[in-house]
């Protein structure tokens, strides 16, 4: 298989759109479909960032043989050692955890493949709806603050249909969803078998989606800290007075 080849087979295994591998890799969508077209080859240190970001050997992506003793067969079945980067974001992990998302790995059998998609909006996305997905899209779902404005503008103007993700295994996606705005967007998982994404927006739901995740607390910053104290200082004083 050619490298041109092995680029879109590989994205398209990992669930991503050309945007959001260029995306991750720091390129424009046009690089990629001129990469997986055959007009122009990436250079070593893109390869090795495709390599990171797509989480395959770069035997894998140049399309180098594996060696007749079945080590890279052994090395494939493998599924207990979490990835280079996160599954869900693309950014890295340290250890099993994303220290983006929040994502942790997971070991064992994976199973089949979903896709998250963003079935309909509400009437009317405000401005604070927007911005509430737009975070979402950027920090769970590894999407560029530039594509996930364009997203949520589809979405106001159109109602749009979106695959948001896909190719991800099933603790993969519930984390995913239980991150996506409940009260803005209605999403469905469905089974992903690798159709185009016309045919993944047509398809039924596979999965219920997971109970939103608990928001997360906001830290009360240096001056918030001070208030806190000074009211704790306050009340302490008027209560020793009536002692």
């Amino acid at each position: 298989m050619e490298l041109y080849e092995s680029i879109a087979a590989v994205r398209k295994a990992a669930g991503l759109t050309q945007e959001q591998l260029g995306a991750l890799v720091g390129v424009t969508r046009q690089a990629v479909s001129k990469w997986e077209s055959g007009q122009a080859v990436p250079d070593a240190l893109t390869v090795a960032r495709l390599c990171q970001v797509l989480g395959v050997s770069a035997d894998t992506l140049l399309g180098i043989a594996p060696a007749e003793d079945g080590t890279a067969e052994a090395e494939a079945a493998d599924t207990d050692h979490a990835p280079a980067v996160c599954p869900c974001c693309g950014r890295l992990f340290q250890g099993n955890l994303c220290l983006t998302c929040g994502y942790m790995h997971t070991v064992g059998p994976k199973g089949p493949k979903y896709a998250l998609i963003l079935r309909q909006s509400k009437l009317v996305i405000d401005e604070e709806d927007g911005k509430r997905a737009e975070r979402a899209f950027v920090k769970y779902c590894g999407v560029n603050e530039e594509y996930a404005h364009m997203y949520v503008e589809q979405l106001r103007e159109y109602g749009t249909q979106i695959v948001l993700r896909r190719g991800l295994y099933d603790t993969e996606v519930q984390w995913v969803a239980s991150h996506m705005p409940r009260d803005t967007f209605r999403m469905s998982i469905v089974l992903d078998d690798g159709e185009d994404d016309d045919t993944l927006l047509a398809k039924p739901d596979t999965m219920e989606l997971p109970p939103p995740a608990q928001p997360e607390k906001q830290s009360l910053g240096f001056g918030g800290t001070v208030l806190a104290v000074v009211v704790g200082i306050v009340a302490a004083v008027v209560l020793l007075s009536f002692l």
